[in-house]
């Protein structure tokens, strides 16, 4: 496996408090939920980021659902 994940999910429900090492193929290349979720994502492109570093934005910047 190269160290490249192509997209993270974004949806607020898959926002685990620890991130996982869980990695899952999406258009036939690796995708990163921090929740490890196996269905229902939001896949955000991530420009090709290591998994280190994917799991850092998560935890830097998580996502949380906003209510009307």
């Amino acid at each position: 496996m190269d160290d490249r994940v192509d997209f993270f999910c974004a949806r607020p429900d898959h926002q685990g408090p620890e991130p996982t090492d869980a990695l899952t193929m999406h258009e036939d290349r690796w995708a990163y939920c921090s929740a490890g979720k196996s269905e229902s994502h939001d896949w955000q492109p991530t420009g090709g980021m290591s998994l280190e570093d994917v799991k850092g934005f998560a935890l830097r910047h998580p996502i949380r659902r906003v209510d009307p």
